[in-house]
């Protein structure tokens, strides 16, 4: 895969929409420890299993270590474990989105929610909304189960803000990696303003990285990425490596949203937008998956 880095002209736009702000958070450069998860206990286990938007949990084990923060599964159909493919050890988690009446699981049938949308697992929030966090995982995806036309696609991991209350609207993901036809889009937004009003942030953009598809189903697939949140200032930056060749390197950016709690990482599906609107279920195989946190992190902490 080809490099691909952020033009001038491309952080002189990002440069005039931000709006220039003094820190407020100062970061912290002591690491935290290293989170991993590889679902070789059968199951997995989180922070908050109560929440009204996690319905269904299946694979749910209260006696594993609570590697994630929470989940949104659509079904019951959504998780389970597999022997059949695993990047490392004996297992790895299986994420079914059924795409017939998928609005059926959660809440109010006849309307679609958000964790109807979704096969996903929420990792832990950072300590600032000025971090350095990285994260790496590894990812299959079955060609017969993720066929796009040229205008589907599916989220498959996001970087998540934690909104102040409900005063704040639900904001598009501060970092959102997307599958496609024509390969990988990255997305990335930020709003300084202590509380945001928009949805889509102070201001967002979109880095296309071309592929063949087909390279990239039917095996496995290791994505790490290293991102810089900064609302404030444009010191923010994002890089992702994909099977160890660095495929994006955003810098000078702001990055992320003015919280009073830092940004949070999510695996999995999300069928966000009209994405929703198909006839195919999506499957993906989820393994090796690690989260961390520190100035002093490397590539080769989180690899899976």
């Amino acid at each position: 895969m080809t490099t691909i880095k952020t033009p001038f002209a491309l952080l002189l736009l990002t440069s005039l929409l931000g709006c220039s702000q003094n820190d407020t958070n100062n970061s912290d450069t002591s690491s935290k420890p290293i989170i991993h998860e590889s679902f070789e206990q059968g199951g997995w286990n989180a922070e908050n299993t109560t929440l009204p938007i996690s319905t269904h949990q299946p694979g749910l084990d209260p006696s594993l270590p609570m590697n994630f923060l929470f989940a949104q599964l659509q079904g019951p159909h959504s998780f389970s474990i597999d022997e059949s493919k695993a990047r490392s050890g004996n297992y790895s988690a299986k994420l079914l989105w059924k795409a017939n009446n998928p609005s059926q699981w959660n809440g109010d049938p006849q309307k679609l929610d958000n964790t109807d949308r979704k096969a996903m697992f929420h990792g832990k929030k950072a300590q600032s909304n000025i971090s350095t966090v990285w994260y790496g995982f590894s990812a299959y995806f079955p060609s017969e189960h993720t066929q796009f036309t040229q205008n589907q696609g599916a989220l498959f991991f996001q970087i998540h803000g934690a909104r102040d209350g409900q005063s704040e609207p639900n904001r598009i993901p501060p970092v959102a990696l997307n599958l496609k036809k024509q390969g990988f889009s990255l997305g990335y937004s930020w709003d300084s303003k202590q509380i945001s009003t928009s949805t889509q942030g102070e201001g967002n953009d979109t880095l296309m990285i071309p592929a063949n598809l087909a390279e990239y189903q039917d095996r496995w697939v290791d994505f790490v990425l290293k991102v810089n949140t900064n609302p404030f200032q444009e010191k923010g930056g994002i890089t992702l490596w994909i099977d160890g060749k660095q495929a994006a390197d955003i810098q000078n950016i702001q990055l992320g949203y003015h919280d009073k709690q830092g940004v949070y990482p999510s695996f999995g599906w999300y069928l966000w937008g009209e994405y929703v609107n198909r006839d195919q279920d999506v499957i993906m195989y989820l393994d090796d998956v690690r989260q961390a946190e520190g100035t002093d992190i490397t590539y080769s902490n989180v690899a899976p």
